[in-house]
């Protein structure tokens, strides 16, 4: 979990650092190889992340329950069902030892898929311009897929649709964030 939350600030510290790299490079071809760098680290970051750091891990199960967590979650705040709250404990938990556990709580979980994909909406459109919202929500969508399918073939983490549901979320927010980029840079 810190290396994940360490890798979410260097993602954001760069793409804060962004318009200083469009800055220092003058020509189209060295912004252009400043752009691709950007999204090829961060997409092998991601691949690092969540396939080859997680290799050997004896963890491995699926879940194929849309918003599982949230309706878990949404059950515990309004009673819609009768759910223990040992259940609930487990799924609202502060991690207490945040820095210290690979162990995220559900809820913790939930929010890291979005917010890990926030960058790849961000990073896509910049490098390819000409890219706009739903394929750049296509390609999200596409990658997210790949990983989860990966795990489940490879057993390894856990493969579950929730995953891929918060990283496309995660994305579009990026997206929504390069958009406001855009508006605040012509200005």
């Amino acid at each position: 979990m810190f290396i994940c939350l360490l890798y979410g600030l260097a993602v954001l510290a760069v793409i804060f650092l962004i318009p200083q790299g469009a800055k220092l490079f003058r020509t189209v071809k060295a912004r252009a190889i400043y752009k691709y760098s950007l999204l090829g680290s961060y997409t092998g970051g991601v691949l690092w992340l969540t396939l080859v750091k997680r290799w050997g891990m004896e963890v491995s199960h699926s879940r194929f329950q849309p918003f599982y967590v949230a309706r878990r979650l949404l059950n515990c705040w309004f009673h819609f069902k009768d759910i223990s709250t040992t259940v609930c404990k487990a799924l609202l938990k502060n991690s207490k030892g945040l820095f210290n556990s690979a162990r995220a709580t559900p809820v913790e979980d939930l929010f890291l898929n979005i917010i890990l994909f926030i960058p790849l909406g961000f990073l896509l459109p910049y490098a390819f311009p000409k890219l706009r919202f739903w394929k750049t929500v296509c390609l999200a969508l596409l990658l997210s897929i790949f990983i989860e399918a990966v795990q489940y073939f490879a057993q390894i983490g856990c493969c579950d649709i929730d995953d891929v549901i918060n990283n496309t979320l995660g994305a579009c927010i990026g997206y929504s964030c390069f958009l406001l980029y855009t508006k605040l840079a012509h200005r």
